[in-house]
């Protein structure tokens, strides 16, 4: 036990290298010493320490760090009007309350509790009458992952912010504390919240630096570290690639307030019924889900409006039947918005049916509802087995999608079906891809449309098309005049001549299609049976 009450006189603490491991307890009280000499490893109790301070004391102490103290479970700091920066990592403390263990710190600015493996909450200080959250804190860094020592937050002056807030937690139910200190007021927050065990995360958020040279820049790490190989790549290295096993890399910078849920991770679930999928639905610009077993990113009694979600990467989660799920028969839509996604991205979900569901809209159809996937550009789909159609189209118009990637998606229908309210325009009109230029399909065996109405794509520039014997229907292009190029198009001979064409649909807009050179050739309609 360590007890420092009234040392008014001390600038810093450090206890790295300085006080033994053993360390329980720590207290310093800026109000002075308690009145009676306490028992080993307990603090003083509260009726025996000072209630007021005589006379107003300046306590120096700008910086208090612990670190390295394994065995610390119980602190008390009161009154340090000029304690600028707490360090409790390492440290086996459960609860930080700011209600009764740290209180009176006004000018608190940066705390870090990195290899807290044992911390389960943190409870702030909510005045009610102002909405103010206390401490005011500027840089939150937390880390509850066991054995993992990750490096100090720095932070970049290029980004104003009130506060940063930079989390790793294994417990999602952590969240709920993290979140109560920024869903206040979002609109200059700036978070990165990880929730997963793995080792394999050591990212930083780059955040503004601070004069203590210990908090040092800490790189991303590579792109080609956070994106796993590709199935059966060494095989396919051997051997000649079309391609159309070509794909983009998946989005990986992240935005301003971004959450990533990984392997490893407890009470996910619940997690999402709480803080967890508030901060998703309501405050996240990027959000990478990976490696869990969810049945739904956000239960269907939730109701969300992603109004800024910019992008979203979505792989390997076996049990995900639906990504953005529609309404049940009681509830209100949890899938409205997306005014601002730019990047949709999803990989080897294996059971899900599809991306968006129908069922959104309820009562007459609203005007605000057509800015839905206004900044949508990219959408790659790979590796969805039982997915059968991805958007159900509530809109006119995907005014900038440019390219459309969907790969090894076996029982795909359609890539876009009507929604059950819609703009009745649509059947006349067809849906509208003005910005489009780019579409690849790769082994769709049952796909018959691309989108279930007419499709309209005045600006395509190349269509890759393989391994989808059903379609029946490419996007309407219109001619194009003397001198311009035609969209190109690549794809094998049978499908080609099973496609249909109408007056305003014409085969003469494209240019002569490439047949693959990898094509088979036509097998006998017999019986080999002897």
């Amino acid at each position: 036990m360590l007890i420092l009450d009234g040392c008014d006189g001390l600038e810093d603490i450090i206890a790295l290298g300085r006080l033994p491991p053993s360390l329980r307890s720590f207290s310093f009280d800026g109000y002075g010493p308690a009145s009676q000499r306490t028992p080993i490893v307990e603090l003083p109790l509260k009726h025996f320490r000072p209630s007021t301070v005589e006379d107003k004391k300046d306590i120096s102490t700008s910086k208090i760090s612990l670190e390295g103290c394994t065995e610390l479970d119980n602190m008390f700091l009161r009154g340090l009007n000029n304690l600028v920066e707490l360090d409790l990592s390492g440290t086996a403390i459960k609860i930080l309350d700011f209600k009764t263990m740290v209180v009176q710190v006004p000018r608190l600015k940066r705390l870090y509790l990195i290899g807290c493996k044992q911390l389960r909450a943190i409870i702030f200080l909510h005045d009610i009458h102002s909405s103010k959250v206390e401490p005011d804190l500027e840089l939150m860094s937390i880390d509850t992952r066991a054995g993992i020592v990750c490096p100090r937050a720095s932070i970049d002056k290029t980004k104003s912010f009130r506060l940063r807030v930079h989390a790793i937690v294994v417990d999602a139910r952590l969240i709920h504390s993290v979140g109560s200190l920024t869903a206040m007021d979002m609109k200059d927050v700036s978070y990165n919240i990880h929730v997963t065990s793995s080792p394999a995360y050591d990212g930083v958020v780059q955040f503004e630096e601070t004069n203590n040279g210990k908090f040092d820049h800490c790189d991303q790490g590579s792109l080609e570290q956070l994106i796993p190989a590709v199935q059966y790549s060494d095989v396919l290295s051997m051997v000649c690639n079309p391609p159309m096993q070509a794909f983009p890399q998946p989005p990986a910078t992240r935005l301003d307030a971004h959450i990533e849920i990984a392997k490893g991770s407890y009470y996910v679930e619940s997690g999402l019924k709480g803080m967890l999928g508030y901060l998703m639905g309501e405050t996240a610009e990027s959000l990478h889900l990976h490696d869990v077993s969810i049945d739904a990113i956000i239960p269907r009694t939730q109701h969300y409006t992603w109004n800024n979600l910019r992008w979203c990467r979505v792989e390997r989660c076996p049990k995900l039947d639906t990504v953005f799920p529609s309404v049940s028969s009681a509830f209100p839509s949890n899938s409205s918005g997306f005014f601002k996604l730019e990047t949709f991205w999803a990989s080897d979900l294996l059971m899900a049916c599809w991306i968006w569901s129908k069922g959104r809209l309820h009562g007459s159809f609203s005007l605000s509802d057509t800015n839905s996937f206004k900044n949508l550009q990219h959408l790659h789909l790979r590796s969805c087995p039982r997915l059968q159609f991805v958007i159900p189209v509530w809109v006119c118009s995907f005014p900038k999608l440019e390219t459309l990637h969907i790969i090894h998606c076996g029982d795909l229908v359609h890539g876009f079906e009507l929604d059950e309210l819609y703009p009745k325009e649509i059947f006349s009109l067809g849906v509208l891809f003005p910005k489009l230029t780019t579409m690849y399909l790769h082994d769709l065996p049952k796909l018959q449309q691309i989108c279930e109405v007419k499709m309209v794509a005045p600006a395509l520039e190349t269509i890759r098309i393989r391994g989808c014997w059903g379609l029946r229907r490419l996007p309407s292009v219109a001619a194009r005049r003397q001198g311009e190029k035609k969209p190109t198009v690549e794809i094998e001979k049978d499908t080609w001549d099973a496609l249909e064409w109408d007056a305003n649909h014409r085969l003469d807009n494209f240019e002569a299609p490439v047949h693959s050179r990898h094509y088979k050739k036509k097998l006998p309609r017999v019986s080999f049976l002897r």
